[in-house]
């Protein structure tokens, strides 16, 4: 039976799923050193000097903490104390962040403020605030999304962000250089890292002005990367905190990891909000901060600009009956745009923003009445490996693109072929090489790191299952994350086949918070409602705690039983009837 590890969630949607990265704690850079090697695109091996590990005094009291995490840190002195802006991906990280903050000032912290809900900025506010009594102010959605980190795609997001991040590389020319906005990844999978939640508890719609330790705060939502995403702004002091919606490399609008649709006209405006303000500092929270209304101005408007002429490009050929493989061959940023040093693609790139734009607003369908219900992958790579002659010459094909550097289409024709015959290592073989050699020539490192993670797959060097990431979870994410979503996890993780013709009816009763909930299986459908069935098969009650455990593997259900921590309840055949109703989630093998 395989529970789904939920724990690991909590990282899943925003990519932040682990590292391999332990070496680098401690160090003061993590920039290049030496020739560029032949392995890694120059702008992006220069681009690690990005994240050299240091607190920068951006302006009299404000200070700003790159290279420790993925995310930026900012520290804001007033006259009593401190406020803090995003908190890090972890308790560990946090904890070295406001070591390095301490020898700046003595002062205590009396504020946390987040940018936007992704992990890296949240997770982390115990390593600062260890009690977690301090008011946080975000957005008024910013809650919701968190409560969608115990989501219903965790496996799949997981593993797509392991690869993204590069989360299981070696570190180095052959491996992980950089990971666009930060140096790397340091929560979860191969690193001892904690979550350290402290909830939001002062939050707003539009826009909050608020004084804190002498302080004028001006906070304003600003969609962008994220839809609850908020600009912070220093009126006294002109510093602007645009969160992620501006940060050194081309925007990600939209992530290979997976994500919904980013509003990218709404990004744009947000940054024009920004650009009114006229800061004379600017202060990402990736990234080195930027000093100078002039040359802020000019950054602000190449961004705001790359991001509507992407947006209104592809429109347009949209609008000609262009399909997306066809846009992304016809919009190209002008070379005032492409050259801008905070355009360069070493996060998101224009191909997959439009691909995304797309599909935000008309959907899969390329418009080609062929592609609405096209061929099986099967049948299709059979017509394939067909029409060049059967496999055997079809390989001599794959050998030639392969020799020829022809690696995106080798990589395809290598794909048909393993369709054809699973068994076939020098076709998996030379797939894994071009998806190395594309790696090495992705100025991207999300794509880099997809490319190479996904060689190491073929090669058998690395299994991506569904524990392949997670998290030592914080005691407060039991009472954090509502239970609901948790349960949420279970209908889409319903094996359909073992639960086909099978009628079962479980209610959940949560004892610490009198929550209750049934789950129906009705042959093949698991169907999740709030309240305690009448006449349910089983009836169990435990803590949230308890479930939660259960389901992240940190605690045996059998235990958990026979320990009365579990208690089953309804009939002499109950608890063989909760093994029988567990086992129908899960995967086929």
């Amino acid at each position: 039976m395989r529970f789904l590890a939920l724990a690991a969630t909590i990282f899943a949607l925003t990519g932040l799923t682990g590292s391999a990265f332990a070496e680098h704690h401690g160090e003061t850079s993590h920039g290049p050193l030496g020739e560029v090697p032949s392995t890694v695109m120059p702008s992006l091996w220069h681009h690690s000097a990005e994240f050299e590990q240091e607190v920068i005094e951006v302006t009299d009291g404000v200070w700003v903490a790159v290279g420790f995490a993925l995310a930026n840190s900012i520290m804001v002195e007033g006259d009593d104390g401190v406020v803090i802006i995003d908190v890090t991906e972890s308790v560990e990280e946090a904890e070295r962040v406001w070591a390095a903050f301490s020898e700046v000032t003595d002062k205590p912290i009396v504020a946390l403020i987040y940018t936007h809900n992704h992990a890296d900025h949240v997770l982390g506010g115990r390593g600062f605030v260890p009690e977690g009594d301090i008011p946080a102010y975000s957005h008024s959605s910013t809650n919701y999304y968190l409560d969608r980190f115990i989501n219903i795609v965790r496996p799949i997001i997981g593993n797509r962000s392991a690869r993204m991040f590069g989360t299981f590389l070696p570190t180095g020319p052959e491996g992980m250089v950089n990971d666009g906005i930060g140096p790397f990844l340091s929560a979860g999978g191969n690193n001892e890292a904690t979550i350290g939640v402290i909830r939001p508890n002062t939050t707003f719609d539009n826009v909050l002005d608020v004084e804190i330790a002498g302080i004028q705060f001006h906070m304003e939502h600003a969609p962008g990367e994220t839809n609850d995403q908020i600009l912070v702004w220093l009126p006294e002091k002109r510093v602007l905190f645009p969160g992620d919606n501006v940060y050194r490399a081309f925007p990600n609008l939209y992530t290979i990891r997976g994500t919904p649709y980013r509003d990218v006209a709404a990004w744009t405006q947000s940054i024009d909000t920004m650009r009114a303000l006229q800061p004379e500092y600017l202060v990402p929270s990736h990234t080195r901060p930027l000093t100078g209304e002039a040359e802020i101005a000019d950054t602000l408007l190449a961004y705001r600009d790359a991001i509507q002429f992407v947006h209104d490009q592809t429109i347009r050929g949209m609008n000609r009956g262009l399909s997306p493989d066809e846009l992304v061959e016809d919009v190209v940023l002008p070379d005032h745009l492409r050259t801008h040093p905070f355009l360069l693609e070493h996060y998101g790139t224009v191909e997959w923003s439009v691909r995304n734009i797309f599909g935000g607003y008309l959907g899969w369908f390329n418009g080609d009445a062929a592609s609405l219900s096209p061929a099986p992958v099967a049948e299709r790579a059979n017509a394939i490996v067909n029409l060049g002659g059967g496999v055997a010459e079809t390989m001599t094909a794959l050998r030639t693109a392969s020799s020829n550097s022809e690696h995106r289409w080798a990589a395809e024709l290598a794909t048909y072929i393993l369709v054809v015959d699973p068994a076939n290592e020098e076709a998996r073989m030379i797939k894994a090489d071009s998806l190395r050699q594309l790696g090495y020539g992705s100025v991207s490192p999300a794509g880099r790191n997809y490319y190479l993670t996904q060689a190491l797959e073929l090669e058998g060097a690395l299994d991506m299952g569904d524990d392949s990431v997670a998290a030592a979870p914080d005691p407060s994410i039991t009472d954090s994350f509502p239970i609901r979503s948790i349960l949420g996890s279970l209908p889409v993780g319903l094996n359909p086949a073992r639960a086909a013709g099978k009628d079962i009816t479980v209610g959940f009763r949560f004892t610490d918070t009198d929550e209750t909930f049934t789950i129906h299986v009705r042959n093949s459908v698991a169907d999740l409602q709030e309240g305690f069935p009448e006449e349910p098969d089983v009836a169990i009650a435990m803590t949230r705690k308890v479930w939660f455990e259960i389901m992240t593997r940190q605690r045996s259900l059998p235990l958990s039983i026979a320990t009365f921590e579990m208690r089953v309840t309804t009939g002499a055949l109950t608890i063989p009837k909760l093994i029988e109703f567990l086992t129908l989630f899960g995967s086929d093998e």
